[in-house]
This record gives structure tokens, sequence and C-alpha cells, in this order.
């Protein structure tokens, strides 16, 4: 709360509100010792939203590193780890054609920070000649719309009405005022600094989604307790993302480039407004120009944030079903325990020549309670299914498995030189249904099955019997992808 004495933040308050920015992302890119270097490769590769391949930008940055002669001595993939590492970049791994590459593109603390810098060498200023009038009349115009004075509000319609009907009078007479170019472009530049603005702070919104639901990956979720609190963090933070600025100008971008007569009426208007003021800032004349393509870039980008988060949201309530299970299990083994210890005390004088406890006190597995067998007739043999084998009916398999853990040891035996499949699967200690599952899938995206001959490798059931599929001969030739944004 301010001091109630000066109306300004406290001492207290105000070191902490500038102890957070101090500790943002975008202010420790400033502050770096190599802020030139990476300034200048980020917008020379990364700038206004473009997005690399992580091979090419290697690349890129080899050859540029090597021309400007840097202070720095790290390498093109070792600068794009430290980036990724400070916030700075963002490194995922996309789906292209039958085969998955890790792409790079700018955070949004990192494109606000070259923004920063942008307007501090073009040293922008909204202080022109035109700028005073253009205040007055936006704050006559807001007086207006917040007064509750008719007589004012009356006035005010009557006198543009006024202006407008001598407008047209003139234009009627053949008589057009030559404009003031100057008062002109001061106009047209500080929309073009606002429309700049506009196309970083778009990603603002995808920025809050990610951090909202970064929280969810808090290992404090993994008790009763903690999950429950960040459940109820989780609404409150989409409650108050709802209701933000962001939310709503996302909301407002995305319904005009969708709206063919709205984005057909403002590019007519761009284009008029940058053919006829030739003295505008180049800069500011190509972000005027590629508006939609930069807004639209940035909303696709946000959506598939959205994507991701709704990821990260289902896998924290999948952890929430699983970890309620548990409680039960917890309060079942409990009551049984103390059940017994009653019954222990009760049958300390009994005749009866029974043992206690009379059942297991302990149960692992919320499935030990909901199955009893009534009938012990032996099931009927399985027979070997006909036809191709689908694999997406087995989806579910794929979290039953621990997949960074099994990419590991593929990529293990992959270093050495290529991997067949039932020699990946006879690495593991004790391969189950979905380990065989999953490395099958990861192995048809490198190889296809056609010709590739079969050969039969047995898997460990839940029950602990051995049990045996047949599956191709495929082979793994190069490493799986394993940590990556899509992962989370």
């Amino acid at each position: 709360m301010p001091d109630p004495a000066t109306g300004r933040e406290s001492l207290d308050q105000l070191y902490q509100l500038n102890r957070e920015v101090a500790d943002s992302r975008s202010a420790r890119l400033l502050a770096t010792n190599n802020l030139a270097t990476y300034l200048t490769l980020m917008e020379r590769h990364l700038d206004r939203g473009a997005k690399l391949a992580e091979t090419e930008l290697v690349a890129r940055l080899e050859r540029d590193l090597s021309d400007l002669g840097s202070e720095t001595e790290q390498s093109g993939l070792a600068l794009i780890k430290y980036w990724a590492g400070q916030g700075w970049l963002h490194r995922i791994t996309e789906q292209s054609g039958d085969t998955e590459r890790n792409v790079c593109y700018l955070t949004y603390e990192a494109r606000a920070g070259l923004d920063f810098a942008r307007r501090m060498r073009r040293e922008d200023t909204v202080a022109t000649g035109g700028s005073i009038t253009g205040i007055a009349a936006g704050l006559r115009r807001v007086a207006g719309q917040v007064s509750n004075d008719p007589d004012r509000i009356r006035a005010d319609i009557e006198a543009e009405i006024a202006k407008l009907r001598d407008e047209l009078a003139a234009l009627e007479q053949g008589q057009r005022p030559e404009p003031d170019l100057v008062d002109v472009e001061d106009e047209a530049r500080a929309i073009a600094l606002q429309m700049e603005q506009i196309v970083s702070d778009i990603g603002q919104y995808g920025a809050m989604l990610n951090r909202i639901t970064t929280r969810l990956l808090d290992a404090s979720a993994d008790t009763d307790l903690g999950y429950r609190e960040r459940q109820r963090q989780l609404f409150d933070d989409y409650e108050a993302l709802f209701a933000s600025r962001e939310s709503a100008s996302y909301t407002a971008f995305t319904r005009m480039i969708q709206d063919p007569e709205q984005r057909a009426a403002l590019v007519a208007d761009i284009e008029m407004v940058a053919g006829e003021l030739p003295h505008l800032d180049p800069s500011l004349r190509e972000v005027m120009t590629g508006f939609f393509s930069l807004v639209s870039a940035q909303t696709a980008e946000v959506g598939r944030t959205r994507q991701r988060c709704a990821r990260r949201i289902k896998r924290f309530v999948a952890s929430g079903t699983l970890e309620h299970s548990r409680g039960v299990t917890r309060q079942l083994n409990d009551a049984l325990a103390s059940a017994h210890d009653l019954l222990s005390v009760s049958l300390a004088d009994s005749r009866l020549g029974v043992e206690v406890p009379l059942v297991r006190t302990d149960f692992n597995s919320i499935g030990a309670v909901a199955f009893k067998i009534r009938d012990a007739v032996q099931p009927s043999q399985a027979e070997p299914s006909e036809g191709e084998v689908n694999l997406s009916a087995f989806s579910a398999l794929a979290s039953q498995v621990d997949a960074t853990e099994l990419a590991e040891v593929v990529n293990r035996a992959v270093a050495s030189g290529p991997v067949s499949l039932p020699d990946a699967i006879g690495m593991l200690d004790a391969a189950y249904l979905g380990h065989v599952i999953v490395l099958w899938s990861w192995a048809l995206k490198q190889q296809a099955a056609d010709g590739a001959g079969t050969v039969r490798v047995r898997f460990r059931s839940l029950e602990g019997a051995d049990r045996e599929i047949e599956i191709p001969r495929l082979v793994f030739t190069e490493p799986i992808p394993t940590v990556s944004e899509s992962l989370l």
C-alpha cells in the first residue's frame, strides 16, 4: 500500500518492486557483459519472432561469431544452450513430416530487451511538434467520455459535428487544405511506435500462460496438500489472466485478423500512409507494412503456447487423480492396521486356533481392494490376432513408462552404432508391454516396417508372468530427442 502521508510507495515496497525488475530476464539480458554481441546476433537471426532450426542457427552463429571476433569464446551451440538456460530462447521439438527437429526462437523477455535497445538506438521520442495537439484532442475526448455533465457532452458533440460539416462544405467547393507534413509524420511515427510495441506485447499473453502452468511442475504438488494448493492457485491465476488487458488484446487482435473487412481496411490505410510519407523512419515503415504478418506470427505462437499449457494442465490433473487414489489406499491401510490391533486384543484370551492378522495389512494398489475372483475356472487360451497392429490403440500405455529414461537407454546404445529394436528391448531389466509399444513407435519414425521381417520378443505382464509378442526387425540409427518443451 502507498504511504498515507505522501501517497507514494514506502521504501521497502519500492525496493521490492525494483528488485523484481532487476531479477527479471529482460533486465538480466540488458545487464550482461556481452550485451552488444548478444543483441547483434538476436536481431540478425531471431528478430520479430523469427524461428530457425537449431542446426541452421548454430551454423549462422558460428559464422557471425568468427566474423565479429567476439569477446565471448562460446561456440554456437554453447551460446544457444546458455540463452535457453537464461530464459531468453525457446528450444522446442517440432514434427516435420516423419522426422522431428529442434526449433529456436526468442522468448517474450528477450524480445522486450531487444525492443528497448532498438528504441534507445533510434533515440525514439514522442515529444514532437504535433504531439501537444494530439494530447489535447485525446484528453478532450476522454474527458467527454467520463464526464457526467450533459451540457458539456452536448457541446462537444455539436462542435465535432460543426467541424465535420465545415470540412464537407469545403470539399464540395473543391477546397482541400494541404496537410502539415511535420504534424502528420509525427502522428504516423507515434502510431508506428505503438504498432511495434503491440507486436512484442502480444507475446506477453503467452508468457503469462507459460508462467502459470510452469508452476504446476513444482515438486510440492506431489503431496495431497501441495496438490490442492496448486489447484486452487491455478484457478485464481486463470481468473486473473482472463480479466487482464493481455487477454483482451490477444482476443481483439485475433478477431481482427480473422475479419476480412477490418483487415482489408487497415491494410489499405497502412499502404496509403507508408506511400505518402517517404521520410518516415525505415525500420518503423517496415513494422507498419509488415504489421499483419508480424501479429499473425505472434498470435500463432501464442496458440501453440496454449496447446503446450493445456498438456501441462492435463498431466497435472492426471497426477492429482493418481494422488487421490494413493490417499484412499493410505486411509484403507490405516483402517486395516487399527482393526488388526483391536482384533489382537480381543482374541488374546480366546481358545480359537487362529493366527492374526487374518489377511495382509498393506495394500500397495487400490486395485487390490477393487477386484476379487469369485470363479476359479481357468480362462480360455489366447489366440493370435489377425491384421496389422495399430500402435495408436496402445497410446495410453505410453503414460505408464518413463519416456526420458527409456530414451536415454536407446541413446547410450546408439552412440556406439545402430541398434535393433529387439536388442533395445533386451537392454531393459524388466520390459513391460508399455516399453515395447513406445520403443516400437519410436523405431517406426526412423525406419519403415516394409520388408523388415519379424522377430518374437518377451515382455513381463502385470501379474508377473512372461508374455510374447511379434515385432518387426526395425533399427534405431539416431538418438531419440529427450529434453524439450513438448514433453512438459
